[in-house]
């Protein structure tokens, strides 16, 4: 069986892109795969998007935390990017993560949880870089514009196929250099050979340049962002 090269778009404050993201590691672990994580801003894709205010200022507090993963890739190439991603995901979609406790404010609160969670990200991502033995000093890229160039390039090496897709969203996926997918957004991590099925099935789809879109009729459940002991 062949090598496939999977090219991952991801921004680490999405739930669902590190489902995503767990679950495409899994499939490392049985299927002949190399990964190349790549970054993708949410704060970007919406930059001509109509939305609240209130939620804009939230999405625009992830910009920084982008800047940061290019500057990573600059100092320390493309395996820092994979390594900064988990160390910095855990912490914010782990079971005791900050994105996880801000689910717990009460929903009339509108989107306060989520903002406390982007307000307190300095220290996080300090000890997330660590963990991946990075410089502190890339800490300060957060607040440094100049990285944004790096970030849109980053969005433009998404292959658009035949079809000439727009970008939507995180995860986005490139198999072996085809028209990259949005997802697949799947509410928690399979793991083992049910991972490889899943994998098997997508790459048939990813790979099929008339492919455009599969949708399930069905409400969209709770993230489960992290595995749970066994």
């Amino acid at each position: 069986m062949s090598e496939d090269l999977v090219d991952f778009w991801f921004d680490p404050g999405c739930p669902w892109a590190w489902i995503t993201s767990r679950w495409i590691l899994e499939v490392r672990e049985v299927r002949p795969i190399t990964i190349n994580w790549r970054e993708m801003s949410l704060a970007v894709l919406n930059e001509k998007q109509d939305m609240s205010e209130e939620y804009r200022e939230i999405v625009e507090l992830g910009r920084g935390t982008m800047r940061v993963f290019a500057a990573a890739r600059a100092a320390a190439g493309d395996a820092a990017v994979g390594d900064l991603y988990t160390t910095l995901g855990t912490r914010y979609h782990g079971e005791d993560g900050l994105f996880q406790r801000s689910r717990d404010v009460p929903r009339d609160n509108g989107l306060a949880g989520w903002r406390a969670a982007m307000e307190a990200l300095e220290p996080v991502i300090a000890a997330a870089l660590a963990d991946a033995g990075l410089p502190a000093e890339l800490l300060a890229a957060r607040t440094d514009g100049t990285w944004d160039e790096a970030i849109h390039a980053s969005h433009a090496l998404v292959p658009t196929g035949k079809q000439k897709q727009s970008l939507i969203g995180v995860p986005t996926i490139s198999v072996n250099g085809h028209a990259g997918q949005f997802g697949p957004v799947i509410s928690e991590i399979p793991t083992g050979e049910r991972a490889g099925r899943l994998w098997d099935a997508f790459k048939v789809l990813a790979t099929e340049e008339t492919f455009f879109e599969l949708k399930r009729v069905t409400d969209r459940a709770a993230p489960r962002t992290y595995l749970e002991a066994p």
